[in-house]
């Protein structure tokens, strides 16, 4: 007995020290910090992490560290924003948010739930929810269905600018964390009617009262234009067709955010031998990011017959830099621009005081070589070590 009530002393002891350290503050220490913002980065920098806020920034010798808390030295590696993809499909899947998360993509947009929708899949809300409470996932938002017009491109059709207010509100309701919208006609030779630009106004209008983004679906740069009309705040895949240097400016002067999907139109021109759309996007890029516009990353996973990437989105990544984006573009595209689709700017994307403690720190500088993005040592989320640079990579993968 006396044997019993020792080894359970030792344990409850050994159970409250644990829950002391989870508890105390978190500091990664010696890093090269890269914070998401395009500001220059900081040498020997310290990052201060409390419950699951970041709550002090700076180099090194100005950031206190208080007493208590847990130190992690870095090694001089870069410090990071968790990476975002904003564009993934069926990403309701513990496995592959799992595997995100690890490479260094905290946070994952699934930009429409494959298949046809009934009011039944508003059950999807609630497995993301599910998915969200276990900190080893990457993040998961969620827009729902594609919302489109009877036999339109995508599965969840309004029939009247009055039908689309009703059904994105219910929608919302449902707990959708952005609208996502088709603006598609014509493509690969299937063509689809159209939403109309009253229906269109009305889910932007349905969708901002409650405080929520709209992301469009396009292809070519009329449907930008649409976008535009209507207060559309994100587009997503590249346009095919040259885009005018006036509807640029407009896309820069309203702060519409541009995803890319630069690895569908890769795999598209392998596919259907139409290398010439991944040419005109990469220019379009090109061109949108010389006039100051905003791009963020997404790769479109799971959204067609490719074999897309799963972790980090470096196919991505180098298909960004032969369109002629700097590192630190690339970096800002895949952390603060990626936020801004679905209107978590204010919480996500950028190490900085009052901000989810979403840090990844890779071997390197990605800077100088964006191949160290793949070189992953640590990963938090919601401030969280889920990947431990301190113990070796198959003690890891074995948690």
């Amino acid at each position: 007995m006396r044997w019993r009530c020792a080894v359970l002393t030792l344990l409850v002891l050994a159970l409250a020290e644990f829950a002391t350290a989870r508890d105390a503050p978190l500091a990664l220490v010696g890093g090269l910090l890269i914070d998401g913002t395009g500001r220059d980065p900081i040498a020997d920098a310290t990052v201060l992490i409390e419950d699951g806020r970041i709550v002090a920034v700076g180099p090194g010798e100005e950031t206190q560290v208080p007493a208590g808390a847990t130190v992690i030295d870095v090694g001089g590696g870069a410090i990071l924003p968790g990476f975002i993809n904003a564009h993934v499909h069926d990403a309701f899947d513990a496995d592959k948010l799992q595997a995100w998360a690890r490479s260094g993509v905290t946070t994952v947009c699934d930009l429409g739930v494959i298949g046809r929708w009934t009011n039944l899949s508003l059950r999807v809300f609630e497995e993301r929810d599910t998915l969200n409470a276990e900190a080893r996932n990457a993040r998961l938002v969620a827009a729902g269905p594609l919302v489109t017009t009877v036999a339109g491109y995508g599965g969840y059709a309004v029939r009247s600018p009055e039908d689309a207010r009703q059904k994105v509100a219910g929608l919302i309701a449902g707990g959708a964390d952005l609208i996502k919208i088709a603006i598609e006609d014509d493509l690969q030779n299937r063509k689809w009617p159209m939403l109309t630009l009253e229906e269109i106004e009305a889910i932007v209008e349905t969708a901002h009262a409650a405080g929520l983004r709209v992301v469009a679906h396009i292809s070519r740069s009329e449907h930008i234009g649409m976008a535009l009309d209507a207060g559309v705040d994100s587009v997503a895949h590249g346009a095919v067709d040259t885009v005018s240097a006036d509807r640029i400016a407009q896309m820069v002067d309203a702060g519409m955010v541009w995803v890319q999907t630069l690895e569908l139109w890769s795999c598209v021109a392998r596919i259907h031998g139409v290398e010439s759309w991944l040419a005109k996007v990469k220019t379009n890029l090109s061109r949108f990011v010389a006039a100051g516009g905003r791009v963020a990353l997404g790769t479109d996973f799971a959204g067609y017959v490719c074999d897309f990437e799963l972790g980090m989105p470096m196919t991505e990544v180098r298909l960004m830099a032969e369109a002629g984006m700097t590192p630190m573009q690339i970096i800002e595209a895949g952390t603060r621009n990626s936020a801004a689709v679905f209107g978590l700017e204010a919480d996500l994307g950028t190490i900085e005081p009052g901000k989810i403690a979403d840090l990844i720190v890779v071997d390197g500088n990605p800077l100088e070589d964006l191949e160290t993005l793949t070189a992953v040592r640590w990963v938090l989320r919601d401030g969280e070590l889920i990947r431990d640079g301190r113990v070796s990579t198959d003690a890891v993968e074995g948690e």
